[in-house]
């Protein structure tokens, strides 16, 4: 301290090197009332490493406005910077995963099985009709057991088979039995018969049994039953050529809503066209076999 003193009063005493003190930058403080002193030295703190950051802001080579744009462009959260929410990508974007439950299903053209299953369908039923015939036509059980009966004659909407009123048997030749699990429906079955476009006559009660009545069928002739069996195997075709035609409209459809291509439609209708002809050709098969035994019995 003493030797700071002694060059302070060395300087003041020499003026030019006062003058150059005062320009000079000030590396010593002088207060007037207090002596000179050395200017402290600011305190530097050690800083670890683990510390800094790898970046620093002030040395960043490049500027983020271009990212700041591009992640605007993709849908940005709009300067929320929330590291917890990964942002989607350009590239990711054409990959986003609908949520749960929202996927709607994908139309496959190709898949006729609804088409195939109604095919089938009519099929059971028509196929069932022509089994009636090749058993005689009207010469049979099941025919006659399935003429509708109105066992209340005050509730004309109600009907029921005649299987659920009675059993039906043959006595042999062309006679057949009628026997009513109750005597309230006599009267009515016998009603039915007669109103029946197929057998249009009157059942004659048993003088054994009120509760049987005896009727004979006609058998038909060959020819009617043939007749009949042709005209179930069109209905069959007309209703095969609906179910088509209604696949067909629904190809019409995609089409106009670009669900599918031209080139697709065209091959569609190829498809749908094979499997009418295959049905159609099963049909014609089944018409000649039912003919031939039709003509076969009443040779």
């Amino acid at each position: 301290m003493r030797c700071l003193r002694a060059a302070g009063g060395l300087l003041r005493s020499n003026a030019a090197a006062s003058k150059a003190l005062r320009t000079a930058p000030s590396l010593v403080v002088q207060s007037p009332t207090t002596p000179l002193r050395c200017q402290p030295t600011p305190a530097v703190h050690t800083v670890s490493h683990s510390h800094v950051p790898r970046n620093p802001p002030m040395s960043r080579p490049f500027s983020s406005t271009a990212r700041c744009l591009k992640k605007k462009a993709r849908g940005g959260n709009n300067g929320n910077n929330n590291n917890n929410q990964p942002s989607t990508t350009a590239d990711d974007a054409t990959e986003v995963e609908r949520p749960n439950g929202s996927e709607e299903p994908e139309l496959d053209p190709f898949d006729f099985s609804d088409l195939t299953q109604a095919f089938e369908r009519a099929e059971e039923r028509y196929t069932e009709e022509l089994k009636k015939l090749r058993s005689g036509g009207r010469f049979n059980a099941d025919v006659i057991g399935a003429i509708p009966v109105q066992p209340d004659r005050k509730n004309p909407s109600q009907t029921c088979a005649l299987r659920e009123l009675a059993t039906v048997a043959p006595l042999g030749g062309r006679r057949w039995s009628i026997l009513a699990f109750e005597e309230a429906s006599v009267k009515p079955i016998m009603s039915a018969v007669q109103r029946s476009d197929d057998f249009n006559q009157q059942p004659q009660p048993s003088p054994d049994n009120p509760l049987e009545l005896t009727m004979t069928v006609e058998p038909e002739r060959a020819d009617a039953l043939a007749k009949r069996a042709k005209d179930i195997c069109q209905a069959w075709r007309t209703r095969v050529r609906d179910e088509a035609h209604r696949r067909t409209q629904a190809h019409k459809k995609w089409r106009d809503e670009r669900l599918i291509l031209n080139d697709d439609f065209h091959k569609l209708k190829k498809e749908l066209q094979k499997l009418q002809d295959d049905r159609m050709k099963g049909i014609l098969a089944k018409e000649k076999e039912v003919v031939q035994q039709i003509m076969a019995r009443a040779s």
